[in-house]
Formats: C-alpha cells, sequence, structure tokens
C-alpha cells in the first residue's frame, strides 16, 4: 500500500512539474512573439533606440538568436538617446559623456565582430551579409579602429557590389589619415561604381 501511495505521489508530482514546466516554456513563446513583432515594427520606422529594451528583453529569453544579436548591435550603433558632450559644460562632464558614448560603439563593434562572422559561418550566401559587413565597419569607425573599418567596407563591397557608399567611406578615411593616393583611388572606384549602378537600373 505504501509503495503505491509513494507511486501515485511521484506522477501527481511528475506531471505538476510538466505541467509548470510547459506552462513557463509556453509563456516564455508567447512572450518572446510579442517581444519580436514590437522590434520588428519599431525597425521598419527607423525607430532602432526605441527598440533596444525589447532586444535587451528578448535576448535574455532567447540568448543564440544570432539575427536578434545583429538587429541589438545595429541598435546600438544608431542609438540617439546618449547625450553629445558640449563645448560649454564642466570637463569631467564632457569625459564621462563620451566615454559612454565610446563604451556603447564598443559593444556594438564587439556584436557585430562575434554574430557577422558566426553568420558567414553558418550563412555564407546570406543576401543581407555584406549589409552586417558594412554596419561592422561603421560600429568599428565610430570605434577609431580605422584600418579594422577599411578591410570591413571592403569585405561588404565585395559581397555585395551594391553598397557603392563603402568606396565612399574608404576614401574619407584615408584623407583623414592624410593618405591622399589611396583616397584618390577609392573616390574614383566611387564614382566608377556609382556610375555603374546607374547603368544597370
Amino acid at each position: 500500500m505504501a509503495k503505491i501511495i509513494i507511486s501515485i505521489s511521484s506522477l501527481v508530482f511528475s506531471l505538476f512539474v510538466s505541467v509548470h514546466l510547459w506552462a513557463g516554456a509556453s509563456s516564455k513563446k508567447e512572450e518572446s512573439i510579442k517581444l519580436r513583432k514590437q522590434i520588428y515594427s519599431l525597425h521598419k520606422v527607423d525607430e532602432e533606440t526605441e527598440s533596444l529594451p525589447y532586444l535587451e528583453k528578448y535576448l535574455e529569453l532567447n540568448q543564440s538568436e544570432l539575427y536578434f544579436k545583429l538587429l541589438y548591435a545595429k541598435s546600438l550603433l544608431y542609438r540617439r538617446d546618449l547625450s553629445v558632450p558640449i563645448v560649454t559644460e564642466p570637463i569631467e562632464v564632457r569625459i564621462n559623456k563620451s566615454k559612454e558614448i565610446q563604451k556603447n560603439y564598443n559593444l556594438s563593434s564587439k556584436l557585430f565582430s562575434e554574430n557577422v562572422l558566426h553568420l558567414e559561418k553558418v550563412r555564407p550566401r546570406d543576401p543581407n551579409l555584406g549589409k552586417w559587413y558594412y554596419l561592422w565597419a561603421f560600429s568599428e569607425l565610430f570605434s577609431d579602429n580605422k584600418e579594422k573599418a577599411i578591410k570591413l567596407f571592403q569585405k561588404a563591397i565585395k559581397l555585395d557590389y551594391r553598397l557603392t557608399e563603402a568606396y565612399y567611406n574608404i576614401a574619407s578615411i584615408y584623407e583623414s589619415l592624410g593618405q591622399w593616393k589611396d583616397a584618390e583611388l577609392f573616390w574614383r572606384k566611387y564614382e566608377k561604381a556609382e556610375r555603374e549602378l546607374e547603368e544597370e537600373d
């Protein structure tokens, strides 16, 4: 009799745990769907900054979601809610604001670095791969890694010839570095690529 009671108790406990786990998984799925819709709707209207809290919550629930990690990196890159230093402010305030902006770009760069390379491994023919490289290049540029940004812009245009602005950005970087010959070369590449795109259209 005691064995039967223990067996029934075990069965009831197992059922309770199973139902609880199923309910938790179902709730997580529903919340994820809701967050995903919110994120997509904000990105459709270029409201990346506003999508950040939803992306953070979504990635807490779905830690291995590659595409949403890339969206998070893009949102950090495009964010508009960080205060820009003003010349009239005390130097300490300006330094702290600059550090916060730099920290944001560094995080964006780190996320792109991890996830664009992963995307390239798992989906080497992804049609948006060039665009992700292009955005990663900007995060490196804003993190003051100009040489790395140049390489990433080159990779972006190699993957997607329509990203002609990559040549423009490379030329601008070379100008900022005082490398006039290289800048001139990429200005010419930019003009040629733009002409070819117009002819194609």
